[in-house]
């Protein structure tokens, strides 16, 4: 289950069912369900999602209509599908605005790699947890090994000046897998997340950067998502509020700062 609303994009509702470890192909999509969105307004605003006929199992909201994200609101996605309910909630804080980023050469590979930076305040109060997405020629970075997120507990009301939020580490012998490159354009979304998805993301990560031939298969991650037949459901609903940033283009002059 993959499921969102942001303050600038469109909710989307992604249902799939699981395959087998050994299993190398697609997940399909579950057709035939009915998805509905609504908020804690009063009266609340509710809206039916239809389904993505390019794509099977992914519900979009109808041409002709919006439902963007409100921050403040709690949202809830139900979904009625096979005789079983599903149903998640997530609430939407506000994210503080990004002020800038920057792509220079990374200090964690002597220079080697170029890094992606951002800066901007972190308000007071504690209990803000983000989530960065990477754009790379307006495409989303997806390794969810390399996924930047963070909690405000050290950092609270501070401003927050070069955090690197993701590093194109690479094989050096193989310069074809390097992913930052002159002329691309890198741009950054910092969002707000619940803290709920703050630990679910994390999990992933370490899912993600862990494993050989011989570890112990990892439980799975606990998910938002309620059944009403009581079996447990895998994925995620997230409610977040988007900053974007200003888009660098990597030219000569950053690519000449890079160790050889």
């Amino acid at each position: 289950m993959e499921a969102s609303i942001t303050t600038v994009d469109q909710p989307t509702v992604f249902l799939y069912k699981t395959l087998k470890v050994d299993q190398d192909v697609t997940y399909p999509g579950i057709s035939g369900a009915v998805v509905t969105i609504s908020d804690n307004a009063t009266p609340a605003n509710q809206l039916i999602l239809t389904e993505n006929p390019a794509k099977a199992g992914q519900y979009l909201v109808p041409v002709g209509k919006e439902y963007l994200g409100v921050t403040g609101r709690e949202y809830t996605v139900t979904i009625q599908t096979e005789g079983v309910t599903l149903t998640a909630k997530d609430k939407l804080a506000k994210v503080e605005p990004i002020d800038s980023i920057q792509v220079v050469p990374s200090q964690r590979g002597e220079k080697r790699f170029l890094g992606v930076f951002t800066y901007g305040k972190e308000p007071k109060g504690l209990g803000n947890y983000y989530k960065w997405d990477i754009y790379l020629n307006d495409t989303l970075i997806h390794d969810a090994d390399r996924m930047a997120i963070a909690s405000d507990e050290f950092v609270d009301g501070n401003y927050i000046s070069k955090l690197e939020i993701y590093t194109d580490f690479y094989d050096t012998n193989k310069p074809e897998d390097r992913k930052l490159k002159l002329n691309d354009k890198v741009q950054v979304k910092q969002t707000s997340i619940s803290e709920f998805a703050y630990n679910f993301y994390y999990q992933m990560i370490n899912q993600s950067s862990t494993g050989s031939l011989f570890s112990v298969p990892t439980a799975n991650i606990e998910s938002n998502f309620t059944a009403s037949d009581g079996k447990p459901v895998l994925g995620i609903f997230t409610a977040r509020d988007v900053s974007v940033s200003n888009q660098v283009l990597i030219d000569q002059k950053i690519e000449d700062q890079l160790k050889k």
